[in-house]
C-alpha cells in the first residue's frame, strides 16, 4: 500500500517557506535554526504563563509584592549563577547537546511549578526552570554564530528572536485559558509536551565548528578555517572576555537594565490586574495581542541591522540607544495611563521598540567577542544582572507603599543609565573585530607554515601593552623558530622587558596575538604559561636568595621530579659547568655574586628543560670571562631542545650568541635580521 501524494497546494506552501528560510540563512541548512527557534519559543511558555498568572500564584501562596519579587529575585540568582559554568563548558564540550539536556531539565522544572504546594517548592521550581534561560543564552547565540556567516546574522537573530515572540504570544493567551478552565497549575503541566517535541527533534543537531567564519573573514588559509581554537582555562576565559572593550561597557549597563526590564515585566501584569482589573482570561488575551506586534519589529529591523552591521557594527550599538530612549517614554506612558486602552496601545508600540534591540545587539557581540569564550562571554554579562536583582524588592516595596504607577516610574531613570552604557560601546566594536581577526589570522600563519614544514615555536603580532593607561608596546610584531636562539636589543626602556612580560602573562595585552606552538595564549594567566613549557628568567632576580644553592637547583626539578635519574643528570653537568657553585652549594644563593646567581640561574634553566627560555638581561654587570662561561650553558640549553629568546643591550653578545635579532625603541620594533646587519645600522647604533 503507497501513501497518498501530498496536495500540489501543500508542497508548494512547503517551498515557499523553506526558500524563505533559505533567503535568511544565505544557502545554509534552515534546521538548526528552526530548531533552535522551537526551544526557544518553548522555554519562553513557561515564563511567560508564570508572568500572565502572577495574580493567581500570589493569591494561592499570600504573597504581598515585595515577596513575589523577592521569588523573581531569587530564582534568577540562581539561574544566572549556573550560567557561568554552563557557558565554560559549552566553550569545550558539544553545545547542541548542552542545549537539548537544558530542554529535558527545564521541562521538568516547568511541571514541578504547576505542582508546587509551598513557597519554597515554588522558589525551587521557578529556579530550575530558569536554567532554561541559563543554557538558552550561551548555547542558542554561540550556536547561530557559528552555523551561519557574519552577513546574515542579523537576520538569523531576528529570526530566533521571533521564536521568543511565538512563546510569549501563545504562552500568555493559552496560560489565560487553560488557567480559567483548569485552575492555575495546569498550563505548567501541559506546556512540557511541545518542550518534549523539541527535545526530540533537536538530538539530530550537529555542533558546528567555532570561529570558522571569522577565520574566514580574517583571510585565514584553508587549512586553518576548519581548526578550532584550543578552548581557554577558566582564569584565561576571564582575561579575554574582560578585554573585550565592548563586553565591558555592555557588562557597566546591565545592572540598570535589568531591574528594569525585570521590574517592568513584573509589575506590568499587575498593574493591567490591580489598576485595571482584568482577570487572567483578559490579560492572556491583552498579552497575545501585544506580543505578536514584535514581528513587526522583528522583520523592520532585518534591513536595518543588516545595512548598519555593513557600514559598521558599532552603529547597531548607538541605534539601540536611540530606540532605548523611546522605550524609557513609553514606559511613561504606560505608568500613567488613563485606562486600559491607552495602556495596551503603548505596550504595543513598546513591544515593537523592545524587539529591535536584541538581534543587532545579538550579531554585534557575536563578531566582537573571541569564538572560543562565546558561550563564557554571554553568562560573564548575565552576572553583571546580579546587582539589579538586588535592588528588584526595594522597586516592589516603593509599588507596595506608593503604588504600582510609582513603582513603574521609579524604572525609567535606572533604565536610562543603562542605555546611554549601552550606546557608549559602539566606540569600541571596531577594534574589538579587529583583535579577534588578528588572533585568527596570526594561528592561520602558524598552521600554514607547518604545512611547509617551518615550525614557529612563538609568533606575536600587533602586539599593544600599556600600564596604567599609557601605551609602552605599538603593534610588535616578533617570531622564533623551534631552536632558535633570537636576541632582543635595544636601550633602557624600549620595551624588552615588557615584551617577555606580555609574552609570559605577567601582564596583559590591549591588543595583539601571542601564539605558541600553534595555541592563542594572549590573555593564559602566567601559571598556565608556565605550564606550557615557557619560563622567564628575570634581569638579576632569578634566584630565591633565601635558599641554598642546593635547594635552588632542587627546586629547577621539580616539575620533572618524577624523573629522579634525569634531574641528578641534569644538576651534576651543571655542576660540572660550574665549579664555584659546588663549592658554594650549601650557602645561601643571596651570597653569590652578580655573576654566580645568573650561573645558578642559568642552571636552573638547565634543569628544567624549558620549551621557551627567555633570559632578561644576560650580561648586564657582568665581566666578559663570566659571560663567555654563561654563554656556554645558553648553547648547552639550546642544544638540549630549548628556544631561546636573550634580551642583550650589547650587539657584541648577541653577535656571539644568536644568528638572529631584533632592535626595539620606544616600543616599537625598528629592526629584524641576522644580527651581523645590524653592525651596518649606525641610524639605529647610535
Amino acid at each position: 500500500m503507497t501513501a497518498a501524494p501530498m496536495p500540489a497546494e501543500t508542497t508548494v506552501a512547503r517551498n515557499k517557506i523553506h526558500g524563505f528560510l533559505l533567503s535568511l540563512t544565505g544557502g545554509a541548512p534552515v534546521y538548526p535554526l528552526v530548531i533552535l527557534t522551537g526551544l526557544l519559543a518553548v522555554d519562553e511558555l513557561d515564563r511567560a504563563a508564570f508572568g500572565i498568572l502572577l495574580p493567581e500564584i500570589r493569591a494561592a501562596f499570600g504573597l504581598n509584592l515585595q515577596a513575589v519579587l523577592s521569588v523573581v529575585a531569587l530564582a534568577s540568582l540562581v539561574a544566572l549563577l549556573i550560567q557561568v559554568p554552563i557557558a565554560f563548558y559549552a566553550d569545550r564540550l558539544p553545545r547542541t547537546k548542552i542545549a537539548v539536556a537544558g530542554a529535558v531539565v527545564w521541562m521538568f522544572f516547568t511541571g514541578m511549578t504547576g505542582l508546587a504546594f509551598g513557597v519554597i517548592m515554588l522558589s525551587i521550581a521557578r529556579a530550575g526552570s530558569g536554567l532554561g534561560k541559563a543554557v538558552v543564552d550561551p548555547t542558542h547565540n554561540s550556536l547561530l554564530s557559528d552555523y551561519y556567516d557574519i552577513p546574515v546574522r542579523p537576520r538569523v537573530f531576528s529570526f530566533h528572536r521571533a521564536g521568543s515572540v511565538v512563546g510569549l504570544t501563545v504562552g500568555p493567551l493559552a496560560a489565560g485559558l487553560l488557567a480559567y478552565w483548569l485552575g492555575w497549575r495546569a498550563p505548567f503541566i501541559i506546556f512540557m509536551i511541545p518542550t518534549l517535541v523539541f527535545v526530540i527533534l533537536g538530538r539530530r543537531l550537529l555542533e558546528p565548528l567555532r570561529g570558522t567564519w571569522e577565520r574566514r573573514a580574517a583571510g585565514a588559509a584553508e587549512e586553518a578555517i576548519d581548526t578550532e581554537d584550543i578552548p581557554p582555562s577558566f582564569a584565561e576565559s576571564w582575561r579575554i572576555v574582560w578585554q573585550v572593550g565592548t563586553l565591558r561597557r555592555i557588562f557597566y549597563s546591565l545592572p540598570f537594565l535589568a531591574v528594569a526590564i525585570i521590574g517592568l515585566a513584573t509589575l506590568s501584569s499587575l498593574q493591567y490586574a490591580q489598576t485595571f482589573g482584568l482577570d487572567e482570561r483578559a490579560r492572556g488575551l491583552v498579552a497575545s495581542l501585544v506580543e505578536p506586534v514584535q514581528l513587526i519589529g522583528l522583520f523592520a529591523g532585518i534591513p536595518i541591522a543588516t545595512r548598519l552591521m555593513k557600514r559598521d557594527p558599532g552603529l547597531i550599538l548607538k541605534f539601540i540607544g536611540l530606540v532605548n530612549a523611546g522605550l524609557a517614554l513609553c514606559w511613561v506612558g504606560f505608568a500613567l495611563a488613563p485606562n486600559v486602552y491607552v495602556a495596551v496601545g503603548i505596550s504595543m508600540l513598546t513591544a515593537a521598540l523592545v524587539s529591535l534591540i536584541g538581534p543587532g545587539l545579538a550579531a554585534a557581540l557575536s563578531i566582537a567577542t573571541p569564538p572560543k569564550v562565546r558561550s563564557f562571554g554571554y553568562a560573564v554579562a548575565a552576572l553583571w544582572i546580579l546587582p539589579g536583582l538586588i535592588v528588584l524588592p526595594i522597586i516592589g516595596g516603593v509599588a507596595d507603599t506608593y503604588g504600582i504607577r510609582t513603582g513603574l516610574l521609579l524604572l525609567v531613570p535606572v533604565f536610562l543609565i543603562g542605555s546611554v552604557l549601552i550606546a557608549s560601546a559602539s566606540t569600541q566594536v571596531a577594534a574589538d573585530v579587529t583583535q579577534v581577526w588578528t588572533s585568527a589570522a596570526a594561528q592561520s600563519e602558524v598552521l600554514y607554515q607547518r604545512r611547509q614544514g617551518l615550525v614557529k615555536m612563538l609568533l606575536v603580532r600587533g602586539l599593544d601593552v600599556g600600564y596604567d593607561g599609557v601605551q609602552v608596546l605599538f603593534k610588535v610584531d616578533f617570531e622564533v623558530d623551534e631552536g632558535e636562539i633570537v636576541a632582543l636589543l635595544g636601550t633602557n626602556g624600549s620595551g624588552k622587558s615588557t615584551l617577555l612580560k606580555a609574552i609570559s602573562g605577567l601582564v596583559e595585552a590591549s591588543a595583539g596575538a601571542v601564539i605558541f606552538d600553534g595555541r592563542d595564549m594572549t590573555y593564559a594567566p602566567p601559571h598556565e604559561v608556565a605550564g606550557l613549557g615557557i619560563t622567564q628568567v628575570p634581569g638579576g632576580q632569578g634566584v630565591f636568595p633565601t635558599l641554598t644553592v642546593k635547594e635552588n637547583l632542587h627546586l629547577a626539578g621539580w616539575l620533572h621530579r618524577r624523573d629522579k635519574d634525569r634531574v641528578k643528570a641534569a644538576t651534576e653537568e651543571v655542576l660540572e659547568l660550574f665549579p664555584i657553585l659546588r663549592e658554594r652549594i650549601e650557602e645561601p644563593a643571596g651570597n653569590l655574586s652578580g655573576g654566580q646567581q645568573q650561573m645558578l640561574t642559568l642552571g636552573m634553566a638547565f634543569i628544567e628543560r624549558p620549551r621557551l627560555l627567555m633570559i632578561d638581561e644576560l650580561s648586564l654587570g657582568l665581566a666578559p670571562v663570566v659571560v663567555g662561561q654563561l654563554l656556554q650553558i645558553v648553547e648547552r640549553i639550546r642544544e638540549a631542545g630549548t628556544t631561546i629568546i636573550v634580551v642583550e643591550q650589547s650587539v657584541n653578545v648577541a653577535l656571539t650568541i644568536a644568528q638572529r635579532a631584533y632592535f626595539m625603541e620606544k616600543g616599537e620594533i625598528r629592526f629584524e635580521g641576522p644580527t651581523a646587519e645590524l653592525l651596518e645600522r649606525p641610524d639605529i647604533l647610535r
